[in-house]
């Protein structure tokens, strides 16, 4: 049947918007997907991880344009089989073009065809009554939801034959489903509702209703999201609200797992639930034993071992069990109990942290108790990126993990943080002000040691880099002199030059031309010393070879002689000596090049792509050598020699610590006697959210108190 010629152009110019808006919320997709793959990849746990990050980025990039031409021609083509004939199957999402995506967690929730679910259910309640009206403009053929034109099932279908194109790793194609629910799918109830509103315009159902009954919510489970109002504008998510978001489900999670853990009995009559003051008050309780218990002097500056850290691990926890005893665990407020169980996971996710040294770890632990008090006293803590006091903890963090040195806590950063922890924990209220105090200290400590840090790196790798180039320019030097002379029998006069001059001079050259094997002054070098030779060697006497030589010698005097004017004497000497026909007593100018093979290197395949990491591995990646020995010290990576496949590092002080060739470095970051941080730069709180989000999907987070029958 078709669709009476009264309605169709209603339909057909809500088509082509539908098109139109879909389309360009497709390529604001691919556009995003850039920015938000990068931004994994610099989070990523591994360098595997990151690879396939990097490696989508780039094949989206390159198939951008086709994915985006198929997009608008399959939705075009879709919407305009609207309305189907009467025996017609609408294919089930999935059945040809979609196989479900097998990623454990989070993931599972945005496999396609879940997105699609979850996509009609927000909207039930208009797709119904789209599907209504559109029977009846359907000649009374009857319209299913998924058969509405632009329905999610339909637009995931579309968008899973547009990433057929793409051969992505599951972690990144999970980004990519991710955005679509951002980017496309939330655009179809604003245009849905513009498709029931002409036809109510039309007189198609005017007074039809239909309030759909929501099923009850289950423990645990995200809420609906409002739908958006169609004035709103679409705009990116800020950090704000991406943050927001997070702690959202994070606290959802967090008393999910309560929940299944313990059932909180009802308060006894006349027993009101706990004010944050209470709680507070509970919490300084334990921070004024601190202040007045705060390690020594001697015992902060002790090495700090494993058994240390485990030990802090329980102080912590013993420290939240404390605040919820004193409280009554049973007034405390499901939202009190989350801040209180969140600060311990967010510190338990520093102790777990290898990018951190241990000394920070136990001292940054101080902070546990009062972090848990600004928790409870400031609403905005865990939501605003900017709050002091995450600020402070997150630069702290990244201080720490290059300027504290374990070998001698007294250098570096140590003592710094160590005063400042110990001004936070005997304050009983900390307040933003004095977290900006904080910082701005901290920052300008920082600051002090990454000057005198650059500018000690850069003398010491300029140094390195120049006895690079000298061994390279002499090797280079080394293969013209014997490409011209090697074998060749000469007189002693010239074997001396040979020695003492001429690989000198070409040493030189090579350096000024910056290696350049084809350029003029190189190529009249090494003709020159063809000419040498051919001199050296001639029998010519007499005015002939008077003649040879004063040509010879002015060529020698303006090439040679201009580059190494100390060496004026010993030129002088070798021209008069041409002057002579060769003697008789001949010797080898320099043995015949023997042909070297290359070094091969038997790696597997792990190895290799290790390798392959480390070569592209940025400048400022930190390393950590000899773990998890009382001599473990870090380094940074400042210089790479790609024709040596040479690693130059750079301790915090700024002085060479050792430049290393590939094998070794992988040899030991495979054993663990080495391994590096990647991501020692990026923010601690949000990596740190990230994966206690990731523990708490998995039903796996850490027990922050014993269970509760």
């Amino acid at each position: 049947m078709t669709i009476d010629y009264k309605f169709r152009y209603l339909l057909d110019d809500w088509q082509k918007e539908a098109v139109e808006v879909l389309n360009d919320r497709f390529r604001q997709l691919l556009r995003a997907s850039d920015d938000v793959l990068m931004d994994f990849a610099e989070k990523a746990e591994s360098g595997q991880i990151q690879n396939h990050f990097f490696d989508a980025q780039r094949e989206i990039w390159l198939k951008m344009e086709d994915m985006s031409l198929d997009f608008h021609d399959l939705l075009t083509k879709k919407l305009s089989r609207f309305p189907l004939h009467e025996n017609s199957q609408v294919p089930k999402l999935g059945t040809e073009t979609l196989s479900l995506v097998n990623i454990d967690l989070y993931e599972r929730n945005l496999a396609l065809h879940t997105l699609a679910e979850r996509a009609e259910q927000n909207n039930q309640q208009e797709l119904y009554l789209l599907a209504q009206r559109l029977s009846v403009i359907n000649n009374g053929q009857p319209v299913t939801i998924e058969q509405i034109p632009a329905s999610p099932h339909q637009t995931c279908e579309v968008f899973a034959r547009c990433v057929n194109r793409l051969t992505i790793e599951k972690d990144a194609l999970l980004v990519l489903y991710t955005l679509f629910d951002k980017y496309v799918l939330s655009a179809l109830p604003e245009l849905h509702e513009k498709l029931n509103q002409s036809l109510v315009k039309a007189g198609i159902l005017p007074t039809l209703k239909y309030k759909v009954k929501n099923a009850p919510a289950h423990e645990g489970a995200h809420e609906r999201q409002p739908k958006r109002p169609s004035s709103e504008p679409e705009r990116p998510q800020t950090p704000e609200e991406l943050g927001e978001e997070t702690m959202r489900r994070i606290h959802e999670l967090l008393q999910a797992n309560r929940h299944r853990r313990k059932k909180k009995a009802p308060l006894p009559p006349g027993v009101l639930p706990a004010t944050s003051q209470e709680v507070i008050q509970a919490a300084n309780s334990i921070t004024l034993q601190q202040a007045t218990s705060f390690p020594d002097e001697e015992t902060l500056y002790q090495p700090v071992d494993p058994e240390t850290i485990h030990h802090v691990q329980e102080e912590m926890a013993s420290q939240r069990e404390t605040i919820k005893q004193k409280v009554g665990n049973n007034r405390l407020l499901d939202e009190q109990e989350d801040i209180i169980d969140l600060v311990g996971l967010l510190f338990e996710q520093m102790l777990d942290d290898e990018s951190i040294p241990n000394a920070a770890k136990a001292l940054l632990g101080h902070l546990h108790t009062p972090y848990i008090k600004i928790g409870l006293s400031d609403r905005d803590f865990f939501s605003n990126p900017e709050h002091p006091a995450r600020v402070f903890l997150d630069k702290a963090i990244a201080a720490s993990a290059i300027w504290v040195d374990e070998i001698d806590l007294k250098e570096g950063i140590y003592p710094f943080l160590k005063d400042t922890v110990f001004n936070i924990v005997r304050l009983r209220k900390q307040g933003r002000k004095d977290f900006e105090g904080y910082i701005q200290a901290l920052e300008a400590e920082v600051s002090m040691r990454e000057q005198k840090f650059q500018a000690l790196e850069k003398h010491n790798v300029e140094a390195e880099i120049g006895k690079e180039h000298l061994l390279q320019a002499k090797e280079a030097a080394r293969r013209a002199t014997a490409q011209t002379f090697a074998g060749k029998m000469v007189p002693a006069y010239c074997k001396h030059f040979i020695d003492e001059v001429w690989v000198d001079y070409l040493t030189l050259l090579q350096l000024r031309e910056d290696g350049e094997a084809e350029s003029e002054t190189w190529q009249e070098a090494l003709a020159l010393g063809e000419r040498i030779l051919a001199l050296c060697l001639s029998n010519e006497k007499g005015l002939g070879r008077a003649a040879q030589v004063e040509t010879i010698s002015a060529q020698i005097r303006d090439q040679v002689g201009t580059l190494l004017p100390h060496q004026e004497r010993k030129l002088e000497e070798f021209i008069e000596a041409l002057y002579s026909p060769p003697s008789r007593e001949a010797v080898l100018a320099c043995p015949p090049e023997e042909e070297k093979k290359p070094e091969e290197r038997h790696i597997d395949q792990e190895t290799f792509e290790l390798y392959t990491t480390l070569r592209k591995l940025p400048m400022d990646t930190w390393f950590e050598f000899n773990t998890g020995t009382e001599n473990s010290y870090r380094a940074k990576l400042s210089w790479y020699n790609p024709m040596t496949d040479h690693f130059l590092f750079v301790t915090p002080r700024g002085k060479k610590s050792l430049l290393v060739d590939i094998g070794k470095l992988a040899s030991g970051i495979q054993t663990g006697s080495v391994v590096y941080f990647p991501d020692i730069k990026v923010s601690f709180w949000n990596k740190a959210m990230r994966k206690i989000r990731s523990l708490l999907e998995r039903n796996e987070a850490p027990v922050t108190g014993p269970a509760e029958v």
